[in-house]
């Protein structure tokens, strides 16, 4: 039995691939990384947004006192 049919249909998880080797574990793993990976890009994007609200505000304030 020709046994590469059954790697070339598998899907390709990059550098994540040895998960799938550990079957619904492995990818019960990645999936939560992926989550993970959404709240923290989420938080780092609120942060950022916060940031430019503030330093707009102060540019605001500093042209109100002039």
């Amino acid at each position: 039995m020709d046994t590469t049919a059954v790697e070339t249909i598998a899907p390709d998880f990059g550098v994540f691939a040895q998960l799938a080797d550990y079957g619904p574990l492995g990818l019960a793993v990645l999936a939560l990384g992926y989550v993970a990976w959404l709240f923290i890009k989420r938080y780092l994007d609120e942060n950022k947004k916060m940031k430019e609200e503030l330093t707009e505000k102060k540019v605001v304030k500093r042209k109100t006192k002039k």
